[in-house]
């Protein structure tokens, strides 16, 4: 038995969602913003996409670099994650309020984030208008990962917890086991 659900909770439905926080810059000014709806969408050339409100800093800090970072955070980075997306990075700074550091890119300006288990460096490809947000479709120019948690073209999840988004003030992480078809 199925039941009707709002239109407004459909995209939950597709939930969990890995967290990561976006990092932008431009000049002196750095901002990270909580993002759930980040994903690969091609492997040659590798691109990634985020969908970002135009009403949001970050949007205003990457269409004008044009450049930004990815970067994964673990579960007990929640509260720091959740100050980022609850926050303005137009009033608050938003690294140091929440006590991020920022890492030097290997490859563009935007810096990662020192917490972050992995660190995705990116140069926008292109930007698509998509109803109320726009996708910035990023081009990875490097990527790193923390030392010990990836192996074999995965994340070891006895190693690390993920932090994945459920809708709202929820969150979720990963189990201790692997299942296996």
């Amino acid at each position: 038995m199925y039941r009707e659900v709002p239109r407004r909770w459909a995209l939950r439905l597709l939930h969990p969602k890995l967290v990561v926080l976006v990092v932008a810059k431009v000049k002196d000014k750095v901002n990270a913003m909580a993002a759930s709806w980040c994903m690969p969408v091609s492997a040659n050339p590798p691109l990634m996409v985020v969908s970002i409100s135009p009403h949001r800093y970050t949007y205003k800090l990457m269409k004008a670099s044009g450049k930004f970072t990815i970067n994964v955070m673990p579960l007990d980075k929640l509260k720091e994650v959740h100050l980022c997306g609850t926050l303005s990075g137009a009033e608050v700074d938003k690294i140091k309020a929440a006590n991020l550091h920022t890492l030097e890119s290997l490859k563009i300006e935007t810096p990662g984030l020192e917490e972050a288990i992995a660190i995705l460096e990116c140069k926008l490809f292109k930007s698509v208008e998509a109803g109320d947000h726009v996708l910035f479709i990023g081009q990875i120019l490097a990527a790193r990962v923390r030392e010990d948690i990836f192996s074999k073209g995965t994340y070891s999840i006895d190693r690390v917890k993920l932090l994945y988004h459920l809708g709202g003030d929820k969150y979720t992480t990963t189990a201790d086991y692997i299942l296996k078809l």
